[in-house]
């Protein structure tokens, strides 16, 4: 079990770090990886011309599990080998799906322990799954990347919700207004129209994460729609902050009450050095960085699901 990475990580469904090189050692150990369900409870699948084939593997390693909870990162696959999937959907706790719009209307039904949800779909439209809230009992953690809002999601169970690749994040801000228990909301790559119409106060949000890298910049203004109190980390592109820092930042805060004690601004920065400590002289940690690592990293483990 130690040579495998910790769950919920997904191993390869073939290879040197899968479970199926303990098979080939001996009789003996091929028996008890055979018989331990837990090796076979965390799986993920790569593009791969030869759909059937993999579809095949998928099958196996789902009868292996037995009755475990299961981890698993699908990424492009054929119908075949998702409905092989789905027919296991009450056993689904940490998901990262890579569908087409298509595939999306088979997610139905209850899914009783699932706990992380990532879910990307190939398609502009943004449809969502053919579920309701009461389906996802113990969902706390979500990241949508290109998928629309809806009533499917249990939003005021979520701790941790990521939004991703959206043309106007302004939909989901009646959503948000029901995000009770929100501790961490990251906006990645977000437009907005403006004006901005509703205004949100998440009371438990924590730490904020805004990266806007590829649109003009309009979703600044959600700093005049949000209020958050609890706020401490504030992570978020310079392309965002604009050319008034101070003016964007100080109304938010002094309207939030929050006490911020981490800020992070990644790029290019039109802020001159000798300005930004007596701008915000109550935050204790500022921090600017032209590397867009940390954005990355995120981007990442948004495309490769929870680690």
């Amino acid at each position: 079990m130690h040579f495998l990475p910790p769950y919920p990580t997904c191993p390869q469904l073939a290879g040197l770090d899968s479970p199926t090189s303990l098979t080939h050692i001996c009789r003996q150990w091929r028996e008890i990886a055979l018989t331990s369900p837990r090796l076979w409870r965390a799986f993920c699948t790569v593009y791969t011309a030869n759909q059937a084939e993999q579809t095949r593997v998928v099958e196996t390693w789902l009868d292996r599990s037995g009755s475990c909870p299961l981890s698993i990162q699908m990424g492009s696959s054929d119908d075949e080998c998702f409905l092989a999937l789905v027919l296991h959907r009450q056993r689904w706790e940490h998901m990262h799906l890579d569908l087409e719009a298509k595939e999306m209307a088979l997610i139905k039904g209850p899914m009783p322990l699932l706990q992380s949800l990532s879910l990307r779909v190939d398609n502009m439209e943004y449809p969502h799954p053919a579920t309701t809230a009461e389906d996802f009992p113990r969902l706390r953690t979500v990241a949508l990347d290109a998928v629309g809002p809806g009533n499917w999601l249990p939003i005021s169970q979520l701790t941790s919700f990521t939004i991703d690749d959206v043309d106007n994040v302004n939909n989901y801000f009646s959503l948000l207004q029901g995000a009770v228990n929100l501790v961490s909301l990251h906006l990645i790559d977000c437009g907005t129209d403006v004006p901005l119409q509703s205004s949100v106060k998440l009371a438990r949000l924590e730490l904020l994460v805004i990266v806007d890298l590829y649109s003009d910049g309009s979703v600044s203004k959600i700093f005049e729609t949000f209020t958050l109190p609890a706020l401490h980390t504030l992570h978020m592109s310079a392309g965002v902050l604009g050319q008034d820092p101070e003016g964007l930042l100080t109304p938010f805060v002094a309207r939030s009450g929050c006490k911020l004690q981490d800020v992070l601004i990644t790029g290019v920065c039109h802020f001159p050095k000798e300005s930004r400590r007596a701008a915000f002289p109550s935050i204790p940690n500022i921090t600017f960085d032209r590397d867009y690592g940390w954005y990355t990293e995120e981007k990442m483990q948004l495309r490769r699901g929870f680690t």
